[in-house]
């Protein structure tokens, strides 16, 4: 009988417990049932692809570096496990199931992004093609995003190395839109949705049943001026 390999390594020192449990749990479980990871195996775990080193220091986990531009494995899984861990409770704070996105996917942005104060996010569609379904416009964009040549797209890891801020809401399904004018306020078909309460960050569904309750910007309260500007700002939804 071959003997069983060692549960590969975790090195995340300013990762959450919340945020290592499942990495580590998966890891275990794995190992239990006979896999034998491989040096350079990938494998995804909510938003991220990580890929299993082996060398003379053992068997261990590397992930994606979350703010460099473009796609790099590192040793440290600390950023990578906090960001899906931000994801998750965010997607629990509006009672919705998170959609497919990774890492390795593309977003479709407005070009004079780096030049704007408020960005937004409106998730077009599902993941297809290796496009995750989001634009990233901008309320302050001074181009005309019906022009296709305004447009074009980036990968997530340049996107958050320039927007870190967009990180927790990725997996929030296509509908969805998140304003960045001033505070997030994250909307479902552009109607405001409350949050639920949640005391800890990464720790899942809040307890209670209620279900978030959409509310329209004309009520209870003026429109704020970024409304108009999130329907104006956005694409075709399919551009050539």
């Amino acid at each position: 009988m071959s003997k069983q390999q060692q549960i590969p390594s975790v090195h995340a020192p300013r990762a959450s417990r919340i945020a290592l449990a499942p990495l580590q749990n998966w890891l275990s479980r794995a190992v239990a049932s006979g896999e034998r990871f491989q040096d350079g195996q990938e494998f995804q775990l909510g938003w991220a692809w990580f890929r299993i080193g082996i060398d003379s220091r053992g068997v261990r986990v590397t992930a994606p570096r979350i703010g460099a531009p473009r796609l790099v494995y590192v040793d440290d899984c600390s950023d990578a496990l906090n960001l899906i861990a931000e994801q998750k409770a965010t997607v629990a704070q509006y009672g919705v199931e998170g959609l497919g996105s990774d890492c390795r996917q593309s977003a479709l942005i407005v070009r004079d992004l780096d030049t704007c104060a408020a960005p937004f996010l409106d998730r077009l569609t599902a993941p297809m093609d290796g496009r995750s379904g989001w634009y990233v416009g901008a309320h302050d964009s001074k181009l005309d995003v019906a022009r296709p040549e305004n447009l074009k797209l980036v990968p997530f890891s340049e996107l958050l190395s320039r927007r870190p801020e967009l990180g927790p809401f990725l997996t929030l399904p296509a509908g969805w839109q998140v304003s960045f004018l001033g505070e997030p306020v994250v909307m479902r078909e552009r109607k405001v949705v409350e949050p639920r309460q949640s005391g800890v960050r990464g720790a899942g569904p809040p307890r209670g049943k209620q279900d978030p309750q959409p509310r329209r910007f004309d009520r209870g309260r003026p429109p704020p001026p970024h409304d108009d500007r999130l329907a104006r700002n956005r694409p075709p939804p399919q551009p050539p």
